[in-house]
């Protein structure tokens, strides 16, 4: 089955950047996926009173800030059509208008109608990969700033034996039955692991035509996301596959430490499933 992808375009106050659509229409291309890009042009209230009004004009800021953002969804939009057809990717566009302090909920909804969500760990995009990776029901991939082909050849997978590592290594399917090499990494000093689930998981996969191999490392006291990176670096992982690990108790979340790792910084695209 065809898969469907979604790019949300962030325009306020930053916006997605270029590389992060060529990354986009790279992946679409190598998936022979449907690619859908959604503008998010965003609204801010107008929250001024008559003393503020006095210092500064809030009503007149909302409304360049609005402005602002309908042109870079504008812009964004059109580049990525203009890269699509260039690429012959199928692509669709879709807009969303929504009250600034909702963004985050608004594209956690919008994500549960697509296979995958692609994002971009950038400036003051962490709510909102927060918010689709716990709240969309969907994988994302979480990228860097940087470009990256699409084609995607060797899988890193993060191992713990536990429920999120499992669900991801799940919805990552699509791109474990088209690498030519899969990576089954376990950090060996961290927490307690059972190393059989992680070698039935090979076994499975093996037999699924998958050419799958063990790897274990150790953190040696070293951050786990970072050890794992650097390791599915190392093995020249174009992809690295992580459980997003954390629960929300009044709207805050409480993050496993490799989730809270890759959620600030990242050296290579991660599918993250929660």
């Amino acid at each position: 089955m065809k898969q469907h992808i979604f790019v949300p375009l962030l325009t306020y106050p930053d916006a997605t950047s270029d590389v992060m659509i060529a990354n986009a229409i790279a992946l679409a291309r190598h998936m022979q996926a449907t690619l859908t890009v959604c503008a998010v042009e965003i609204t801010v209230p107008d929250v001024s009173n008559a003393l503020s009004s006095l210092i500064i004009d809030a009503a007149q800021m909302a409304r360049e800030a609005g402005a602002l953002s309908r042109k870079r969804g504008s812009v964004l939009t059109q580049k990525a059509v203009d890269e699509a057809r260039a690429a012959s990717v199928d692509l669709r566009t879709r807009k969303i208008k929504v009250e600034e302090p909702f963004v985050v909920e608004a594209l956690a909804e919008a994500s549960r109608a697509y296979d995958l969500v692609l994002l971009e760990l950038a400036g003051l995009s962490r709510p909102i990969v927060e918010a689709v990776l716990f709240g969309s029901g969907r994988p994302l991939i979480l990228y860097p700033p940087a470009p990256f082909g699409g084609r995607i050849d060797h899988v890193a997978i993060a191992w713990d034996g536990s429920r999120a590592a499992a669900r991801a290594a799940h919805d990552a399917s699509i791109f474990l039955e088209r690498a030519s090499k899969v990576y089954l990494l376990t950090v060996i000093d961290e927490k307690p692991v059972t190393y059989e689930m992680g070698d039935y998981l090979v076994e499975n996969l093996l037999k699924s035509g998958v050419v799958a191999e063990a790897a274990q490392v150790r953190a040696h006291g070293e951050p786990v996301g970072e050890v794992l990176q650097n390791k599915a670096f190392e093995l020249r992982a174009d992809l690295l596959v992580m459980g997003g690990f954390g629960h929300s108790r009044l709207r805050e979340f409480v993050l496993g430490g490799a989730t809270r790792a890759v959620l600030t910084s990242i050296t290579l695209p991660i599918l993250l499933s929660h």
